[in-house]
């Protein structure tokens, strides 16, 4: 699996999520809006009936209780929203942290063969035998070796000194 069809997986769950979590919000949004225009409707109804006659005020009691129970109602349905987003949340998350397990595990495995490879490479490697051909070599080519040497010299102290900022 390539990095771009997984980097695309992911992004593809981002974007439903994201899509869920905008109609989910959008839901709330709209409850919240309907329990404020009942509470608002509520509390009109309470002040005419304050002003007036026992009667009205029974009538306006009785309406604003009406309005208060739409409020609630829309209210327990934002709640509802809310634990559903909650919900489709979990799930997405859930299913991507086991792709990026399995991502991992498979990564792990891979970098073992390639330790296990690169481990019997230098075990393959006679170090008495490499040193024989450096020696060698500097001596048919003492002019290359002292350029080589300067240049390794010279890179090394320009990657190890101190830098001002």
């Amino acid at each position: 699996m390539t990095t771009a069809k997984r980097t695309s997986d992911v992004e593809e769950k981002i974007d439903q999520l994201e899509g869920a979590v905008h109609d989910v919000l959008e839901g709330a949004k709209e409850s919240i809006a309907q329990a404020e225009g009942s509470m608002e409707k509520a509390k009109e109804a309470l002040g005419e009936g304050y002003g007036k006659l026992r009667s009205r005020s029974a009538e306006a009691y009785a309406k604003a209780r009406e309005y208060l129970a739409e409020a609630r109602a829309a209210l327990e349905t934002a709640r509802e929203k809310m634990g559903e987003l909650y919900g489709r949340s979990r799930e997405v998350v859930e299913e991507a942290y086991e792709k990026a397990k399995e991502q991992l595990d498979k990564l792990t495995v891979e970098i073992k063969k390639g330790y296990a490879k690169v481990k019997a490479k230098v075990q393959e490697i006679d170090v008495k035998e490499v040193r024989d051909d450096v020696v060698d070599y500097v001596r048919r080519n003492p002019g290359k070796s002292i350029l080589i040497a300067l240049a390794v010299g010279f890179a090394v102290g320009y990657l190890v000194r101190r830098r001002e900022a």
